[in-house]
């Protein structure tokens, strides 16, 4: 198994091959993992709960497929927004697991659906 600086350096690379750094803005890059986000939201809107348990048991390999295709794009996105601004996303992810972790509690919130306000999403100025 890879681990994530391999993965960071292979969209790295394939951004490098490309000459799209010139293209990169936060702005855009942000944008675009929403845009991929979305096709994944495409491909769930107004499914039931059998075209879910379709997939689980390996009945629809093709919506399977698609999905992962989706979930990888998203993923690149990430990749290419840490890239961007220079930052360890491993390091980014690791922190956020503690801080979701300390606030959800699993003694509080174990078995139920809960929101927490994260406290650091306050208005930017």
């Amino acid at each position: 198994m890879s681990d994530i600086k391999e993965l960071e350096g292979i969209a790295s690379e394939f951004i490098d091959k490309r000459d799209w750094r010139k293209f990169h803005t936060i702005k855009d890059l942000a944008m675009n993992c929403s845009v991929e986000s979305n096709e994944l939201l495409e491909i769930l809107l107004w499914r039931d709960k059998e075209f879910e348990n379709n997939i689980l048991n390996g009945k629809d390999n093709k919506s399977l497929e698609m999905i992962k295709n989706e979930v990888s794009d998203i993923l690149f996105s990430c990749f290419a927004i840490a890239d961007h601004l220079h930052f360890n996303l491993e390091e980014a992810y690791r922190q956020k697991m503690t801080e979701l972790d300390k606030r959800y509690d699993p003694d509080k919130v174990k078995g139920k659906l809960v929101k927490i306000p994260s406290p650091e999403h306050k208005e930017v100025d």
